[in-house]
Parts: structure tokens; sequence; C-alpha cells
């Protein structure tokens, strides 16, 4: 391993501040609160000084060290486009000048280490092992020389050791794990975002020492800012945007530290907050601080606590503090941007929290110092740098190691078990009479690996950009690969296998083969990780349902494999799928020519191909006539891409609400469809009409987009590989003992 020495060198907090003065800054800052010009002077600065004193006495009992960085907010079209990768197919969102520091407070007032500065670099994301002993973090020393990866620093003697490597690929947003691992963000899925053009970071977790690195997030777009709870827990904020707008979709999920448990925390099925940021946990409590920015933002906000026992989708669970008041479910993009702004919180108590923090919001330069707040508003400032923004603040001290539980996975399998206990129970399938749906379908996600082309999509929740699009306007964000069917037993439950380590979500299935009811999002499984739900989309703070009684049928019988979609799994396309069944039945009067009745011009559904040269797609006659080009009509419809995430109702929109089926199963034109092809037109409505069944498939690219596609593919096979590896060492240390 590399290492470095480094020279630890003393300051002022403040600039110009001499011995026993109180900083100029913070008398400013102590104006800027009071306002009243009667108490100017020394009297009122003195009455400031023993404020202060009274106020920070909370916090120094708890720590008189802070690490710290001072960087410029990364700029970025997006919260999350922060990678900055050396071989980017977009944004570097590169912002040099760096530091890590550590504030050490004497009484009430401090000075300031730096640890670590880079004028060329940035320098981000600090965490500090439970002893106190050793500080973690992310370096990017160039912008196109270099890539983010992880480092360790003694607090003792400052040297430094680097814990990741490799060309291409950033890794940052570690944080220790109970267990001595470390989970962190990674581009290293090699993954393109549906509505742009920056890579994918997910969640990966490592040893201390960088060996073992395995995938735990198996994420449509991005993760971010991991933060281990009392208990163990791990809480993150995943944007989610599964058949629904991206916009409003930033929830918190949490998982376990080994990757099992992954599920919602707060706000997957809520219009607000719009994003959640920068989670933390509030000690001795289930809470969390956070901060509520927009979509559409930098990385800052307002500051809230989210308490998902008293409620998890809008603002049921969230109180907006600093100061205290009433919190409104708001629909907005840019929210939370006017006036004073705050970014990544540490809570010390539930009313006690180091922050950075700008008065002024983006009209001041640089903007954020770092202060210490109350949950009521009262606030000190603790640090600041007239040319740098510091934030990101972890307290330099030995803390309470959290619960540790021991792993459940198991890496010698490659599925795990899904158990449900009614399909019923939920508000997912209210109204539904039982004995309705008749089976679960399981369809697996797979995500692009570069963009090339674009479309667009539009609907409730707004509008986007779809880079590498795989269905006409309005059509699916991505490739969907049906897995099989489970069948829902007498009583509502079912149990079943999937295979680990693949994001899959749920369709409610009923006799015609059309949808109830659609999961838009997705659930991933650790290998030989057992999950249980109680229903469709039930409250998470219910645990048990009061009309169980013993052991479900699906339970009794154990878990079942998916019974196949008419085939193996694959990626559903539109050409290979429904094509051949337009071909066998209805082109012989659907080809585009004359007809005889009323002389009038069928439209055709010829498999004949025009190029979209935005989009770089080659769509068929047959899909651009059957979609109207991506408007829905009552022949075909289906679940708008930009659906709202609030919680749609049972059929809501899909292949049962499609006059094409309904046609077809009576009989159009003397043309009598089997039951396999009535399944398959059903599926690929509520699907959202996908054309293509991978991300080549009907591509009207050029040489130089396939050479690059071919590029960034290669890419993600030599991860997988290198991962692959990793995970077979894992396994031979654990049948070792080590």
């Amino acid at each position: 391993m590399r290492r470095y020495l480094i020279l630890v060198v003393g300051m002022s907090v403040f600039c110009g501040a001499a011995a026993g003065e109180v900083p100029r800054r913070i008398v400013d800052d102590w104006f800027a609160q009071d306002g009243s010009k009667a108490q100017s002077g020394s009297s009122y600065i003195r009455a400031c000084d023993v404020r202060r004193r009274k106020r920070l006495a909370p916090m120094l009992a708890v720590c008189d060290k802070i690490v710290f960085t001072k960087h410029h907010i990364i700029p970025s079209s997006n919260i999350f486009y922060t990678e900055a990768l050396s071989d980017a197919q977009n944004q570097r969102n590169f912002a040099p000048n760096s530091a890590l520091c550590l504030l050490t407070m004497e009484g009430g007032y401090g000075k300031v280490r730096t640890l670590l500065a880079d004028p060329g670099g940035v320098i981000r994301d600090p965490d500090v092992s439970y002893d106190g002993k050793r500080i973690l973090f992310a370096w990017k020393k160039s912008r196109l020389k270099d890539d983010y990866h992880l480092y360790e620093m003694s607090a003792a003697s400052g040297k430094i050791t680097q814990i990741t490597s490799g060309a291409g690929v950033a890794d940052f947003d570690g944080k220790y794990l109970p267990n001595g691992e470390i989970i962190f963000n990674s581009t290293r899925c090699i993954q393109s975002v549906d509505c742009n053009f920056p890579e994918v970071s997910n969640l990966y977790v490592c040893r201390a020492d960088g060996k073992h690195m395995r995938r735990v997030g198996f994420d449509q777009v991005h993760t971010s800012a991991p933060a281990v709870l009392d208990d163990g827990r791990v809480v993150y904020t995943r944007w989610d945007y599964n058949d629904r707008g991206q916009v409003f979709t930033q929830p918190l999920f949490q998982m376990n530290a080994d990757g099992t448990g992954q599920t919602e925390f707060y706000g997957n099925n809520s219009w607000f907050p719009t994003s959640i940021q920068f989670a933390r946990g509030i000690p001795g409590t289930q809470k969390v601080v956070a901060i509520l920015p927009g979509h559409h933002t930098r990385r800052a906000g307002k500051l809230a606590i989210i308490d998902p026992t008293r409620g998890r989708q809008e603002a049921s669970g969230v109180q907006l503090i600093s100061p205290m008041r009433k919190t409104e479910p708001a629909r907005m993009d840019r929210y939370g941007q006017k006036g004073e702004l705050f970014r990544h919180p540490y809570a010390l108590s539930e009313k006690h929290f180091i922050v950075g923090y700008s008065p002024n919001g983006w009209r001041e330069k640089p903007g954020f110092g770092l202060y210490f707040f109350t949950s009521g508003g009262k606030r000190e400032l603790l640090a600041w740098d007239d040319s740098i923004p510091c934030s990101q603040p972890v307290p330099l001290v030995r803390r309470k190691t959290p619960q540790q539980r021991a792993s459940t996975v198991d890496y010698r399998k490659s599925t795990g078990v899904y158990a449900m206990q009614n399909v019923y129970a939920g508000p997912g399938l209210k109204g539904v009479k039982p004995g309705a749906a008749k089976k679960l379908r399981v369809i697996a996600l797979e995500f692009r690996a570069l963009g090339i082309g674009k479309n667009s999509n539009r609907g409730p929740a707004g509008r986007a950009m779809v880079t590498t699009p795989i269905s006409i306007d309005n059509g699916s964000w991505d490739v969907k690969k049906v897995l099989g069917d489970a069948p829902i037993e007498a009583d509502g439950s079912a149990c079943f296998e999937v295979p680990a380590r693949t994001p899959v979500y749920f369709q409610v299935i009923d006799e015609r083969g059309c949808a109830i009811q659609t999961m838009r999002s997705w659930s991933t499984l650790q290998p030989g990780e057992r999950y249980a739900c109680i229903g469709c989309h039930e409250n998470k703070n219910e645990t048990t349902l009061p009309s169980a009684a013993g052991a479900t049928i699906a339970a009794r019988k154990g878990p079942r494999k998916l019974i196949p979609f008419h085939g193996p799994p694959r990626g559903f396309s539109f050409p290979k799928e429904i094509q051949p069944i337009l071909d066998k039945h209805c082109v012989r009067c659907h080809d585009g020519g004359k007809k005889t009745d009323a002389n009038r011009k069928s439209f055709s559904l010829l498999s004949k191909g025009h190029v979209d040269k935005k989009a770089k797609r080659i769509w068929s006659e047959s899909y651009l006539a059957l979609t109207k080009r991506g408007k829905q009509t009552p022949l075909a419809n289906w679940i708008s891409p930009q659906s709202a995430p609030s919680m749609l109702r049972p059929y809501h929109a899909g292949a049962a609400k499609s006059k094409l089926l309904a046609i077809l199963e009576k009989g159009h034109e003397k043309a009598k469809l089997s039951r396999l092809e009535l399944d398959k037109i059903a599926c690929w409505l509520d699907l959202l009409v996908p054309y293509c069944g991978d991300y080549r498939e009907a591509n009207a690219w050029s040489d130089a987009e396939k050479r690059n596609y071919d590029r960034f593919e290669a890419k993600r096979k030599k991860m997988q590989a290198v991962e692959a590896r990793n995970i077979q060492q894992l396994l031979a240390a654990q049948a070792a003992g080590r």
C-alpha cells in the first residue's frame, strides 16, 4: 500500500484573530442574528460570549474535535452527479482546491489544523472509526489523471493508506461498518443514467484493507450517502423511478450491513420530500436528521428530522427544524433553495447538531461555514473560510459501535426467496375481490451501459429525456426481462425463488393475464436471503396480519420455482414476441394498402423499419401504429413512465384497460389468437410497450457509437470478473476461518 506522511499545520480558524480575541466573523454572525444596534459594543459582545459558551456546552460534552472538509460545491446539473470520472461519458463536475481539516475547540472557540490539502484535487466524505483513531475519506487528485478512491488516515500520526484503486472508476461516500468493513458508493457497476448521460454509482462493501470488494446495491441509477444507525442498519438515498417519474423519487432506503433487508425507510411513494439527502441517525432514537433539497439542485436544502414511526409518506413523519415550523408537503422540483441552506448534518442529540450552513443561501460566497445548531434555530459559528465552503463535519471521538448483525448472505447460492402472506392485504389491491389475483409476474430490470441517442416522456410527474431509449416516447425506461410467474394460493399467499443480486419487480396478474397492480420500484435479494412481506404495498409499520392463523398455504408448500413465461427468461422484444403474432394473424389486412370497405387505407402492421434519427432506433411500422408513436389511446393503454410517485389504484392502466386485448379476445376479423399469444400482448402492454429486448436491438448507431458501447460493456464485464474473483476469495477466507 502507498503511504503518505502529512505535515500538520496550526492556524486560527478565523483569519486575523489575535490570541484571546473574539474572531470578527463570529461577531458578524452575532449581529446578523440579533440586528439590534442599541446593544452594539463591548457589553453586547460579552453577553454574546456568555451565551455562546452556554449554547456550546452540549456539544463540548460530547466532543471537542471535529473533522471536516473544505471543498467547493461540486457543480452539476443534478444533485447526484458528483463522480467526475476521468473517462466520463459526459459530465465531469470537478472543482479543485480542497482540504481535510480538524477543528479543536478550546473553551468557546477553536483552531483548525489542515491535515491534508490538495489545491489541484478534491477531498471529500470524511468518516471516523468507532475507536476514534482513523479517518476515512475520498480523494481525487486530478481531473483527468485520477479518480475518487478511498483513503484512511491515522489520527495520531497522519499517515495515509490508500484502500481502493483503479482507473476509470470512482469510489466515495465511504462509511465504517460495525463489522470492520466499509460501505461506499462506486461506479464499478458501469451504468448510465436513464434520463441523462452521466455514470451511475451503487453501493459496495469491502474489507478495511480494500479486499473482498463486492456489490450490494443493484439499482437503476444513483444511491447516495450511506450512514450507519445505532442498530446497525444502513440508511441511504436511492433514486428510484421504474414506471414512474424521475423528479420526485429520491427516498430513503435501508439495508443491513451485508446488503440484506433492502426496503423503504421513508418516502418511496411520496411527492414530498422531493429528495432526502445526507441522512444520519439521531443517537438513542429511530429518527434521522437530513436535508431536504430539490432534484435539479445542488446538494443543499432545508434541515429536517424524519421519524418513520409517525408515518412513511409525504409530511407524516417529517419535521422541519432550526427553527421548528409547520412542514407543508410541497410538490416542487427545486424545493428548499430560497433563503438559508444546510448541508451534511451530524446529530449529537435530537436537539443539537453540527452542520454546514449558509445564512444567505446561494447569494453568499463561498457560502457555507461549519455551525452548531439547536433544533429551535439557535446557532453558533464554529469554522469559516473566506474563500472555500466548510462542511461534512464528523466528531473525532470514540463512540459506541452500532449493533453488529451476523451476516446471513451465502455466496455459494445463486437465489433468494420471497414469501408473501396475503396479496390482498394493504391498499395496493384495495377493492379487489379475493380470488381475482391468480399469480405474481416477476420481472428483472436490466440497465444501460452507455447513453446513445435520446427521446422523451411526459405525464403527471413531469417530463424527461430518455437516453439509449428502448421504447418510443412515453414507453418503458429500461429493458425488462420476464423471469416467470409465481402462483398465488387460495389464501392470497405466495412463496418463490428468484435470482439473487438481481433487481426485480412484481405484477399481480388476473385470469385474463392482465396486471391488476404493478410495483413501480424494485427489490433485490442477496444470495441465500429470505425476505417476507405482508401484502401489496402494506404499511411498513405493520408487522403481522391481524387475521393470520398459522402458516400460509404457500409457506407450508415451501419456495416454488418460477413458472416460465412461455419460454426461458429473456428481455421482452416487440420484434421477437409481438411481430410474429401480427405476421400470422393481422398483416393480411393491415398492410398499409387499400381496403374494399369504405375504400379506406388500413394502418400497417408490417415489420418494415423506420429510422428514428434522434432516438437512434429503427422502429417497425406495426410498433409505431399500435403505440400511436407514444400516445396512449383507448386501443393501447399503459402506465405512464411519468406516473405519479404515490400509489396507483388497481387496474389504473394497462392491458385490462386496452381495447386491443378485448378486440383480439373476441376474435377480430376471424383472427383467433391462442392463450400464449394473448398473454404476450397483455404482457407487452403491462410492461409499458418496450420495443427492445436488449440495448443493442434495432439500433441505428454509427460505427463509432457501436465501438463506444462495446468499450463500456467490456469495462462492465471486466468489473464483474474482478468481483467474481473477490467473492471466491471471500469464500476461501470464510472456509479457512479468516
